[in-house]
């Protein structure tokens, strides 16, 4: 068994790597880019079992250089692709990454007989607005017309399911997808939802946050560490009884939020914009499917809020909370 994951050095790629790694599995890490403080951490703890491949999945050589270079590659977790803010801000490289370069990997793993593929959808694919749907939580099978969407990356994460689906009816691949809602740590860099590094980051070093939505905001959040564990298992488990799986997490207005935060930071500094509209993205979703097939529930949110503030922490020498 050997791992392929694409967009490695990223956010949430890092800790599936790390993941993998501590289960003793051989991965290799596909980036464009990776944090050479972040190589070097991963070559030390784990030696001969992580390997780096420079790679840009919107060209198919690229993908393709991976496979041949490890032919012994038996699952990949694919999670190279551009957020919100930037496929917004340049469309044609959204296409390139989000789009061909998700056909790419499916060509590739198709090519090269792989065993599983696991790609992150969101929970975008299902628009702008709980109020769509009314307050219940939102199962896999709940969709919205294109005109309740705001965001072109959710738009593009619907398109990835419908061809992955046909790869798999067409070429009998197994392959399977993980819906997160905001997914929150320490270490994000860039995207739509930096709010979500910011929130409990900055006041885990002592330093204020205005966040950019009123206190009342609702959203759904999940911590990065059980984001990649689900990730990891459904690309694992032998047979599975679905497609789409909607990652459990916990849904929490912002204010109480801030409030979990508080329990070890009383004097936190957090703001809300109350001019700004809320976050446009569906707040309930029914993770059951997911932790009813993997046998997994993520942390509740008051440990999750801990450990992102601790690591925050941690890089600011300051001690431990908790």
């Amino acid at each position: 068994m050997k791992f392929l994951v694409t967009g490695g050095g990223g956010f949430i790629g890092w800790r599936v790597v790390r993941n993998l790694l501590a289960r003793g599995i051989p991965t290799v890490v596909a980036d464009c880019s990776v944090d050479p403080r972040l190589r070097e951490r991963l070559e030390r703890e784990s030696g001969a079992l992580v390997s780096f491949v420079a790679c840009d999945v919107a060209e198919f050589c690229d993908v393709a250089r991976c496979f041949r270079a490890h032919p012994d590659l038996s699952h990949a977790i694919h999670l190279a692709y551009l957020m919100s803010a930037e496929v917004e801000a340049n469309p044609h490289l959204g296409v390139r990454v989000n789009v061909l370069g998700m056909v790419n990997l499916f060509e590739a793993a198709v090519n090269y007989g792989l065993e599983r593929v696991v790609f992150t959808s969101s929970e975008t694919v299902y628009g702008a607005s709980q109020r769509v749907y009314g307050d219940r939580p939102l199962k896999e099978t709940d969709y919205c017309a294109p005109s309740d969407h705001f965001f072109t990356y959710g738009v593009m994460k619907i398109l990835n399911e419908f061809m992955a689906e046909k790869y798999v009816k067409k070429h009998g691949i197994s392959m399977a997808c993980a819906r997160p809602p905001v997914v929150f740590g320490h270490g994000r860099k860039r995207g739509s939802v930096l709010w979500a590094e910011q929130f409990l980051s900055l006041p885990a070093i002592g330093k204020p946050v205005f966040l950019p939505f009123p206190a009342l905001t609702m959203d759904c959040w999940v911590y990065v560490d059980d984001c990649a564990e689900q990730l990891v298992r459904l690309a694992l488990k032998p047979n599975l009884a679905h497609f789409a799986y909607n990652s459990s997490g916990c849904s929490i207005r912002a204010c109480d939020l801030a409030n979990v935060v508080r329990r070890w930071l009383p004097d936190a500094e957090i703001h809300f914009d109350e001019t700004q509209p809320v976050t446009l993205l569906v707040d309930n979703l029914d993770g059951s499917r997911m932790i009813e097939e993997i046998g997994f529930t993520p942390r509740p949110i008051e440990l999750g809020v801990l450990a992102h503030m601790n690591e925050a922490r941690a890089e600011a020498s300051l001690p431990p909370l908790g």
